[in-house]
């Protein structure tokens, strides 16, 4: 009986050293990246143009790519950018007016909760960038030219990883940037559009 306890007790001591071991490596430091689709959808009523034209901004939907560090336990820092450019259709009064093309970089910074546990949500805090390109026109104002302004503004995210190994992971999450941008009409400011979209992804990552 008492070589069966020290059996037991080993075997209690052993799968709970794996356990720690396991939840040590889910929250343990160095360099991931991530692969994933995500869908841009900006706010509703985006602002009024040259006076008197409401504006709308569809939303679009490309593959991104995520490059990051983990800190030890909660904290981690990354760079999300899309693989190709989103393209957005713009209607002005209702009226298909024109296409924009736009490539954003997000860098947030991270708080994990539950840092040593499979399942890891989290918030997110950071600063964007995007390059706005390509503007056509049609429509009613087809065959004039078009500059939206580059733009720049504050995100926050929430999310959550499921480590299915400690390098392996699964993420949704959801990013919310602030951003507006000056628009031109054959050289003339027309106005502001403030585009605020969310961001909504899943993305499948690993950590080395």
């Amino acid at each position: 009986m008492k070589a069966l306890s020290l059996t037991l007790i080993s075997g209690a001591l052993a799968l709970a050293g794996v356990g720690a071991a396991q939840a040590q490596d889910f929250s343990a430091p160095g360099f991931y990246g991530a692969i994933g689709y995500n869908n841009v959808s900006p706010k509703s009523n985006n602002g009024v143009l040259a006076g008197a034209f409401h504006s709308s901004i569809g939303d679009d939907s490309e593959p991104s790519l995520t490059l990051g560090y983990r800190f030890p336990q909660n904290w981690s820092v990354e760079a999300w950018f899309p693989v190709t450019k989103f393209q957005h259709d713009v209607k002005l009064e209702g009226m298909q007016s024109a296409t924009i093309k736009h490539m954003p970089v997000l860098v947030t910074g991270q708080y994990h909760f539950l840092s040593d546990q499979a399942w890891q949500p989290f918030v997110g805090l950071g600063y964007g960038w995007v390059s706005i390109s390509d503007e056509r026109t049609t429509g009613p104002i087809a065959g004039t030219s078009l500059n939206v302004k580059d733009g720049d503004g504050f995100v926050g995210q929430l999310g959550l990883d499921y480590y299915a190994t400690p390098n392996v992971f699964v993420r949704a999450d959801a990013k919310y940037f602030s951003w507006s941008s000056n628009v031109e009409l054959n050289g003339a400011g027309i106005g502001k559009v403030k585009v605020d979209p969310w961001i909504f992804g899943l993305s499948v990552g690993y950590k080395f």
